[in-house]
């Protein structure tokens, strides 16, 4: 099958009705209703059947669409490629994160996003996030990052995503084998916890304070990363967002050996993807955020395990 073709059955199966796909797709319906029929024929079964006067793709079609969709969204990276090979000027995107998500994560991502999207230059900025609504609303970021939502009529909400909330140990806690904790497990551990001001933190304090006890707090940083160093160094625990430790874990090959504990009941963590709202978003906005969106759900999906 061709490209062509592929973006015929994408578009059908979009408008499911023949006359309004040929439309979209600039050609006319006898050359369209043709183009079916001549994938039908290759491929030996129907993609479309009739109902009504729509045209619904059959089980066989959906996953042909499917297995299209990659391939379709591939191309379009390649079109726009092409496209911006003698265009000398670059699209700026401003990120803000805050310190508590500057993670690999964040890190991979930018880098496979400068290899999909060379035309698009990020500049991230590292920021509290007061001061990244602040700079949203002002127009000197164009998405940002956040653990809050934020609530301004200037800002528009693109995605959020739920994780939860575990402890990581070192091999010589006492804890290490355990599969499951509660904060009442941990009234005499040493906690390396985020700083003051997250909600992370806020969570921690009141969850221990919940159970009967004050934490003995060891070390307190912003930087995941340090906490983990810190953790495996002091056999302290560190309590953090899952999907987080995941990734410092993996990035970091000397901290492998380090156990993710699930923590009963799970405090809940979010982060929530936002954009300036402006009267026409750019293009290249709306492919930003998407693909940050895409990257964070198939990441919490893959850590969460």
């Amino acid at each position: 099958m061709e490209i062509r073709e592929l973006k015929y059955l994408y578009e059908i199966s979009q408008c499911q009705s023949l006359e309004q796909a040929a439309a979209h797709l600039f050609i006319t319906q006898p050359s369209l209703t043709k183009a079916v029929k001549k994938m039908e024929n290759d491929l030996g079964f129907k993609l479309f059947e009739k109902t009504g006067r729509r045209n619904r793709l059959t089980p066989a079609g959906k996953q042909v669409l499917e297995l299209a969709r990659p391939v379709l969204k591939s191309f379009d990276i390649f079109e726009n490629n092409i496209k911006r090979i003698n265009d000398t000027q670059q699209v700026s995107i401003d990120f803000g994160v805050i310190p508590f998500y500057q993670t690999p994560f964040t890190s991979n991502f930018l880098y496979v996003f400068r290899k999909q999207y060379p035309y698009i230059q990020v500049n991230i900025h590292e920021l509290p996030e007061e001061t990244i609504k602040q700079q949203l609303i002002s127009g000197d970021l164009d998405v940002g990052m956040t653990e809050n939502f934020l609530s301004s009529p200037y800002v528009l909400t693109y995605s959020g995503f739920e994780d939860e909330v575990a402890v990581a140990v070192g091999e010589n806690n006492e804890f290490y084998h355990s599969k499951h904790l509660t904060f009442s497990d941990l009234k005499n551990s040493i906690f390396n916890i985020v700083t003051s001001g997250h909600n992370n933190y806020n969570q921690i304090i009141s969850n221990c304070r919940k159970s009967g006890f004050e934490p003995k707090i060891a070390y307190q940083s912003s930087q995941i990363g340090l906490l983990l160093e810190y953790t495996n160094l002091n056999q302290g625990i560190c309590i953090f967002n899952r999907c987080m430790i995941h990734d410092n874990l993996i990035g970091r090959p000397h901290l492998k050996n380090m156990h993710i504990i699930s923590l009963i009941p799970p405090p809940p963590c979010y982060c929530w993807v936002s954009i300036r709202k402006q009267t026409e978003i750019s293009p290249e906005i709306q492919i930003f955020a998407s693909e940050l969106t895409l990257s964070l759900t198939e990441d919490t999906q893959k850590r969460i395990q």
